[in-house]
């Protein structure tokens, strides 16, 4: 791909007799000053619409596909406004977009990246946070509209009346039993310029948005025809792999390549520095040895063959009992920040006629993408070519530009494939990086592919968190008074979570602890908070005698509308949250009497702007054999552009979570993960998924928001809470593992 501007995309297209509407160079940017959904609309090209005279209709983009679905969702916006059949709508992708910041990102300053499509937010060329419907919604519809409409006022001439009679459907500028094609049109309406701000449709009027629709690739993907970053090659291309230091924050003190360099294939062995040399820092590249070979096989021999002496000093005594024993000794000793404090929550709980004093401790995960880090670059003395499965244009930039001094943004030619799964983990450029290096050093194109044990030893992990509660409640079961200590990463949306604006005497405090390099992990610190805080108000609603689905119900009603500083939205909805509960527990028929040994579990949470509830019914045996039997996952995001997208993602987060909690757990003995494949890091089988599966979302008008991690947050605890409910034991650490077993034989 070649980057143009905005100004050269539109003089070519119209030359080959076409109509482009490019988001967010609107013709009635003029009449849209008052308008906040319209602001900054001259700005570089980020998305376009082309129809063309046979009457195809083209979506261009620039958001990468990780498998969530974006690439089906957004032309279904456009679809909608401009009438015409979405299974007909082809998909093209845009090269990146860069802007210099000239100090006016609202963002801050520190981005050198600028993209003022969404008010400087650089959601065009980024997937992640759960932002692109959300961002993408009035803008998409709104290229749509003005197609439509400029459309119409073509067609205007033709039919000999006014353009407020003519309508449009499947293509076609219609009036009476006379239609016109819209490709018979798009000369004329290229000179169109309107003067007024094209009406969207009413949720009432939509035809496709709301529509279960497959994704566009989902053929090509099973099939494996779907190209990954993996699959790409270049004229000419070496493979690389990496000796990175097995020992966190360790480093190369020696290394003999002499054995390596006799591998047939191995081209050259190089040194890697870590980046950035400042280990305060969150890292992207590990020191370490580059083998560069003519194929990954060629270079993973030669790897085999180097003799590397490592410096493991910094971390060498570390283990999970040590990591433990740090958490302890920050609870007590290390300062707290408070983020949240309402009430008097000393003096109420003091009061309080009972209180439950309990800790939940979750380990690191690691994010465990299908496809592995990977990264292609060609590093030529006028351009830089790369192929990468990153989840954003503008981070691969950036972080290129900083290894290869005196290239510009605009020398960068950047393809991002379709993402074999990111979870937040592909918004670090390491691979890509790792390629770079390498091919300035042989003057050829890389490619460096991570193995599994690559991947695992050198992940930046979802952080280990230790929660501490303290709760009271009055003499009618009423929570009054909560203390949450979150030891984890410093967030101030951990605490915000339910309950902590339902509960009258409240205090969120928080210990910033960052030991092993870290990452966002799908749901970024709301996993971990989702898992502790749901918790704790089941152990409250039992504490109470009160059935926890009620229970919840109840604090949402009594309080109502709530705070909730955050991704996309600044409070809770009640009755949304009550919504979400209620569907979730009708699909699993809470309530009805279970066999013995069956138990049912509640849970609910909001991220990212999205309401999310889960239940789950599990059977325990006597010996702590534990069985998922039924999951029902209920969300509501606002107005579903695919509910069967939607749906897709309500499951896949649901196992997710249920994975990390049956068994996944980051080992580390002296100083280096040691879990690092699949036999020790423990992925949740087949036989370990529910045996019935539902998943509803809320039928809405409202605007919509995330969807891709609001699933994971409440599964974990609905699961957890349905083992107590079978069988009385509380799992207040994880993962679960054998913890059934040892219990229930105790």
């Amino acid at each position: 791909m070649n980057n143009i501007d905005r100004r050269q995309f539109l003089k070519v297209s119209a030359a080959a007799g076409a109509l482009i509407i490019s988001s967010p160079s609107f013709s009635f940017a003029k009449n849209a000053k008052g308008d906040d959904r319209y602001r900054n609309l001259d700005a570089n090209l980020g998305f376009y619409l082309k129809i063309e005279a046979d009457n195809t209709v083209t979506i261009g983009y620039s958001v990468p596909d990780d498998g969530t679905g974006v690439s089906t969702a957004l032309p279904m916006l456009v679809a909608e406004e401009l009438d015409v059949d979405y299974a007909s709508v082809k998909v093209d992708k845009l090269p990146p977009l860069y802007k210099e910041n000239d100090g006016s990102n609202p963002r801050g300053g520190d981005d050198p990246y600028i993209n003022e499509t969404f008010g400087g937010q650089p959601i065009h060329q980024t997937t992640g946070g759960s932002q692109a419907i959300h961002r993408s919604y009035d803008m998409l519809r709104l290229a749509g509209a003005e197609a439509r409409d400029r459309l119409k006022e073509a067609a205007v001439a033709d039919f000999g009346v006014p353009m407020s009679q003519l309508k449009t459907e499947n293509g076609y500028v219609i009036h009476g039993n006379k239609r016109i094609a819209y490709g018979a049109l798009v000369e004329k309406a290229a000179a169109v310029r309107l003067e007024h701000i094209p009406k969207l449709k009413e949720p009432s009027e939509f035809k496709v948005i709301g529509t279960d629709q497959p994704q566009k690739v989902a053929k090509d993907v099973a099939l494996g025809q779907q190209k990954y970053c993996m699959d790409m090659e270049l004229p000419g291309m070496l493979n690389a792999v990496i000796a990175r230091c097995p020992y966190i924050d360790g480093i190369v003190k020696s290394y003999d390549d002499s054995a390596a360099l006799k591998v047939p294939g191995v081209r050259k062995v190089m040194r890697m520095h870590r980046i950035p040399e400042d280990r305060s820092q969150q890292k992207y590249i590990a020191d370490g040895i580059a083998v560069i070979a003519d194929s990954h096989w060629a270079a993973l021999k030669g790897r085999e063959a180097l003799k590397i002496e490592w410096d493991d000093s910094i971390w060498a005594h570390a283990d999970n009992a040590w990591i433990n024993s740090n958490f302890d000794d920050m609870i007590k000793n290390a300062p707290r920040k408070v983020h949240l404090e309402h009430g008097d929550f000393d003096k109420a709980y003091a009061e309080a006629d009972k209180t439950l004093e309990v800790a939940y401790d979750q380990p690191y995960w690691a994010h465990a993408t299908m496809e592995t880090p990977c990264g292609i670059a060609d590093v030529q003395d006028d351009k830089v070519i790369v192929i990468s499965g990153n989840q954003s244009v503008v981070r691969v930039m950036n972080d290129l530009m900083n290894v290869l001094p005196g290239y510009t943004h605009d020398q960068f030619d950047v393809t991002i494939m379709r993402i074999g799964s990111g979870f937040g983990r592909k918004f670090i450029v390491d691979a890509v990086t790792e390629a770079a290096l390498c091919s300035k050093a042989v003057g050829k194109p890389v490619k460096v592919i991570w193995t599994r044990e690559d991947d695992l030893e050198q992940d930046f992990y979802n952080p280990k968190g230790r929660h501490m509660f303290r709760g009271g409640i009055d003499k009618d079961g009423k929570l009054i008074a909560a203390n949450y200590l979150h030891c984890s990463t410093d967030s101030d949306m951990a605490v915000h979570g339910f309950p902590a604006h339902h509960v009258p005497n409240y205090r969120g405090e928080v210990i910033n602890s960052k030991m092993l390099p870290y990452g966002p992990w799908r749901g970024p610190t709301e996993n971990v908070a989702g898992y502790a805080m749901q918790s704790f108000v089941d152990e409250m609603a039992h504490l109470a005698g009160k059935d926890p689905l009620q229970y919840r119900i109840d604090m949402f009603r009594e309080t109502g509308d709530t705070p909730h500083p955050g991704f996309s939205s600044d409070f809770m909805v009640a009755e949304r949250f009550i919504n979400v509960l209620q569907m979730a527990a009708k699909n699993a028929g809470w309530g009805n009497e279970l066999p013995k040994g069956h138990g049912m579990g509640v849970a609910s949470f909001m991220t990212f702007g999205g309401y999310a509830a889960c239940v789950v019914e599990v059977k325990v045996d006597s010996d702590g054999t534990l069985t998922i039997i039924n999951a029902c996952g209920a969300a509501d995001p606002g107005i579903a552009i695919n509910p069967q997208g939607c749906r897709a993602q309500i499951e896949s987060g649901t196992l997710d979570g249920f994975s990390a909690a049956l068994g996944q757990k980051v080992e580390i003995e002296g100083g280096r993960v040691v879990s690092n494949n699949f036999d020790t890091y423990h992925m949740a089988r087949i036989a370990a998924s529910p045996h019935q599966f539902t998943a509803e979302v809320a039928r809405n008008t409202i605007a919509p928001k995330g969807m891709g991690e609001m699933s994971l947050p409440p599964a974990i605890p609905a699961l957890t809470n349905a083992i107590f409910a079978a069988c009385g034991v509380r799992i207040r650490k994880l993962p679960i593992a054998d913890q059934l077993k040892a219990a229930m034989k105790g």
